[in-house]
């Protein structure tokens, strides 16, 4: 049985409604920021933050969804469009290589601030 990096995030066995909001009610906004703001400081000290980030990273924008590695989907896509800036990443699509992407994050920018 291999470990897989998940096993050892800081948000391991939490509720997944911290991470991705409720699916039966439009939840108001300050309990969204609440929610957002809570779930980040879970990630600023996760062991595996960029490892969560990274794999959210190349997944398509279309599949990504709630705070993931510190940063919200908007947070996420002004990342990628700083490195599309850059001609890091591919122009359109998502990165295609995680490994690339984990570089990145960890030499070239450093790991962004946890923000929500």
């Amino acid at each position: 049985m291999s470990i897989r990096w998940e096993d050892h995030a800081a948000c391991h066995g939490t509720m997944l409604e911290l991470w991705f909001g409720p699916d039966d009610y439009e939840e108001p906004v300050d309990q969204t920021r609440w929610r957002r703001r809570r779930a980040t400081e879970f990630c600023a000290s996760c062991p595996v933050r960029t490892d969560c980030l990274a794999a959210e990273l190349v997944r398509p924008l279309s599949e990504q969804h709630g705070i993931r590695g510190g940063l919200t989907p908007r947070a996420r896509e002004r990342l990628l469009a700083r490195w599309r800036d850059s001609q890091l990443v591919p122009e359109y699509g998502p990165p295609d290589d995680i490994n690339l992407v984990r570089k990145l994050l960890t030499e070239s920018e450093q790991l962004p601030a946890a923000r929500y």
